[in-house]
């Protein structure tokens, strides 16, 4: 048996060997080691240590808020690690002359022993800075549209003035300290609790953490929702003049309605809501040679505690445009025997010294406006001619008087020169046959 066992005993020993390695390179290539890249945010500590220093400064971030690192481990650990894994952190109390801290990285206790951080270079710079306080209002916004036929009414904050401190870099640039509520589909009155925001000047958030609102919680938001109604706005141009040989010729305005918002109390008190309209005259438009337009700011004549709903109106008000043509003048012929005479008699013939059938008169007025009144029948047109004090054959001069369409005028003081003759009578006429 011992002989047996003792046979070849270095092919066996060699075989076991073998079979050990082959074993250790099955296990390796069945969880094989592998690197995972990491981002995460850099933590501050001990950052007390400035302070004690000199309790009038702070400091603010001028790079390496986050760091980039590495692992390394068997697939079956490092797959299922995040960022959130490992202690990524700055400590103050290392500070260096130049302001410049190293991010230390290191993985928390529960993490498999056998996880490598791979060596790597993370640097927080700082900057000292003097610490400030200033305080600022709290401005309220809202996102969203309420309910159908309801507005964002009066809104309200408490508290509404707060104390904010920090660097005095960060802070200087600070503009408006915000809170935001969303009143998509609201159609009563709510409050809610709201965290403010700080922007700077170019509207962007400050989230430094160096940055203190000086605050017990949220702030209270209180926001009216209001009713609407929608008015018709009537512009009232009677007041606009054209320069002499010019003609205003169309008025247009828009919007032509507004939706306004309001207390329930200042809408059942006002007299707009109440007319449904309002009415406001267009002023300081006088004289006009050329197309004009204008803007109305509605908002500064709204009165009566009412709101117009939307901004774009509420901004920019109502335009408007006053089309004004210069006059021209034209020859209008008419004939004689269309001419009314006022005043004549039976006994008495008339017709024109110049010997003419039609009389050629002066009109003006814009050229699109006598295109029109030339296409319509001049058998419309009542031109008249005063011949009461003609009392006895001759020859005299009367007054055209002219009914013309709108926007025609005939040119004054225009005569025309007629001949009177006593009527021959058909008996007469007989006789001397």
């Amino acid at each position: 048996m011992k002989k047996k066992l003792t046979n070849n005993l270095g092919l066996k020993l060699a075989a076991v060997v073998l079979a050990v390695i082959i074993w250790l390179v099955i296990h390796s290539i069945a969880d094989p080691v592998i690197t995972k890249e990491f981002t995460a945010p850099v933590e501050i500590r001990n950052e007390d240590v400035l302070q004690q220093e000199n309790e009038d400064y702070t400091y603010s971030i001028v790079s390496g808020e986050t760091a980039r690192f590495t692992i390394s481990g068997k697939t079956s650990v490092v797959e299922h690690l995040s960022a959130s894994d490992f202690n990524v952190y700055a400590d103050m109390s290392k500070l260096s002359v130049v302001n410049a801290v190293p991010v230390e990285i290191s993985a928390k206790g529960y993490v498999d022993s056998s996880v490598d951080i791979l060596p790597q270079s993370n640097t927080l710079q700082i900057e000292l800075d003097e610490l400030t306080t200033i305080q600022k209002d709290i401005t309220v916004t809202t996102s969203g549209e309420p309910a159908d036929g309801y507005a964002v009414g009066n809104t309200s904050c408490e508290p509404s003035l707060v104390t904010i401190s920090g660097p005095s870099k960060i802070l200087e640039n600070a503009d408006r300290l915000v809170v935001s509520v969303n009143v998509s589909g609201r159609s009563s009155d709510f409050t809610e609790d709201v965290l403010p925001v700080l922007y700077d000047k170019n509207g962007d958030a400050i989230t430094a953490d160096t940055v203190d609102v000086e605050l017990d919680g949220a702030v209270r938001v209180n926001v009216q929702i209001w009713e609407t109604v929608t008015l018709d706005v009537r512009l009232d141009f009677d007041g606009v003049t054209a320069a002499s040989g010019y003609a205003v010729t169309n008025t247009a305005y828009s919007p032509q309605q507004i939706t306004v918002t309001a207390s329930e109390e200042n809408l059942k008190s006002s007299t707009a809501v109440k007319n449904g309209y309002f009415s406001y005259p267009i002023t300081g438009e006088e004289n006009l040679t050329e197309t004009t337009e204008g803007v109305f700011l509605i908002s500064d004549f709204l009165g009566e505690n009412l709101r117009i709903v939307d901004q774009n109106i509420r901004e920019n008000g109502i335009t408007y445009q006053i089309t004004v043509e210069p006059m021209v003048s034209a020859a209008w012929p008419i004939p004689f025997d269309r001419i009314r005479l006022v005043g004549k008699r039976s006994d008495f013939t008339y017709r024109l010294a110049s010997g003419e059938d039609t009389v050629s008169l002066t009109v003006t007025g814009t050229e699109d406006d006598l295109n029109d009144a030339r296409s319509s029948s001049a058998s419309s047109i009542d031109v008249s001619l005063d011949v009461t004090n003609c009392d006895e054959p001759g020859t005299y001069s009367a007054v055209v008087n002219a009914n013309l369409p709108d926007n025609i005028s005939l040119e004054p003081g225009q005569e025309i020169e007629i001949i009177v003759e006593a009527a021959q009578d058909d008996t007469d006429t007989d006789s001397s046959e």
